[in-house]
């Protein structure tokens, strides 16, 4: 599907950093001018490759390796050797190839991918491994600003395939709940914008447009299947290449005039439970509407009843905080202290009842 697009990619990037070189070292390349994207994959594949190394080495217990001054020497060398590293001609194209055909499939499918390149080798995966492994995508940021502080306050030191699947989509679902169609349509910007790098820098790709059937392929990931369906349609009509602002405004068209929202679709799936009122003054549930939710009291419910499914605060204050993040909120704001309390007090006097019961 994106045969043209990854030999240009690979072309123009090589073109952009070894040349003609023998050689070129890691530090030389992040100096380039390529995508953030690469430049991320190529360092941790680096980072990867020592971390390995390291993790053969032979250390006798009599020397303190974790003694501050010791770790902080020993992580200054670990970076000038990862910056230092260098890249013979064949090493280099095979990173790139295993780079570009990475990126094509995280841009279009994260899920997918995901759950395929972390656990190519196991059914279970520690999670200073993923923490690892999750440098190589510089891009969809918020599935690790989740899963970390998540892992953190479970105390999880090892996940599988299984439990990993679900938490993916559930941040998945939770970040769609709290998007209208057009936001979602902006969801694939990624994609596009490593197309234009592509077509402004390479040959014989002069359009910044996508298959429609990559499009297809990125709203099935994330399961939203009205999307899906309606590209699928356009499709079928004849409109085989899509350009992002087509794509934006045809959900637009498609979706908010009508009045519908993503917001809706995924609450039909996943009802969001009504619970009781929060303790809150009507005044300051205006301003926190207002504020923090764009003066949308459906999305300010959506978004409360969901969070008033967690089993536990703990669980609560994560999808809180995903939220605050997502929608580049201060978490310090009066409005947001106010509705965190409101939450928190909720959480408190519901185990009161039930320690009592």
């Amino acid at each position: 599907m994106f045969e043209k697009e990854i030999a240009a990619a690979e072309l123009t990037i090589q073109k952009n950093t070894i040349g003609n070189s023998d050689s070129i070292a890691l530090k030389h390349l992040l100096e380039s001018n390529i995508p953030y994207n690469v430049k991320s994959f190529f360092k941790a594949e680096v980072e990867w490759l020592l971390y390995n190394e390291r993790k053969k080495e032979q250390r006798s217990t009599h020397f303190n390796y974790l003694q501050e001054d010791i770790r902080l020497l020993q992580e200054q060398m670990d970076t000038l050797l990862i910056f230092h590293y260098s890249f013979d001609k064949k090493a280099f194209s095979d990173s790139l190839d295993r780079c570009i055909h990475f990126l094509f499939n995280f841009l279009c499918r994260p899920q997918w991918t995901l759950e395929n390149f972390l656990f190519e080798e196991s059914d279970s995966i520690a999670v200073d491994d993923l923490k690892r492994k999750f440098r190589f995508c510089s891009d969809y940021r918020y599935y690790w600003s989740v899963l970390e502080p998540y892992c953190t306050s479970k105390n999880i030191a090892e996940i599988n395939k299984t439990d990993f699947t679900h938490l993916l989509k559930k941040i998945d679902r939770e970040v769609i709940k709290t998007q209208s169609a057009v936001e979602l349509a902006r969801m694939t910007a990624p994609l596009y914008q490593f197309i234009h790098y592509i077509r402004e820098t390479g040959e014989d790709i002069v359009e910044e447009q996508l298959p429609t059937k990559a499009l297809v392929y990125f709203f099935e990931d994330k399961h939203i299947t009205s999307v899906a369906q309606h590209l699928l349609k356009m499709r079928d009509f004849g409109k085989a290449q899509v350009t992002y602002n087509e794509l934006i405004q045809e959900l637009k068209d498609s979706f908010v005039t009508k009045g519908f929202s993503i917001e809706e679709e995924v609450s039909i799936l996943t009802p969001a439970a009504e619970g009781p009122a929060l303790p809150l003054h009507e005044h300051e549930k205006k301003q926190i509407v207002t504020i923090l939710f764009g003066g949308q009291e459906s999305r300010f419910r959506s978004i409360v009843g969901n969070i008033l499914t967690s089993s536990s605060w703990d669980d609560a204050a994560l999808a809180l905080d995903h939220y605050f993040t997502m929608n580049d909120i201060d978490p310090f704001s009066r409005e947001a202290i106010t509705f965190t309390n409101s939450l928190q007090n909720y959480f408190s006097t519901q185990q009161s009842k039930d320690e009592i019961n």
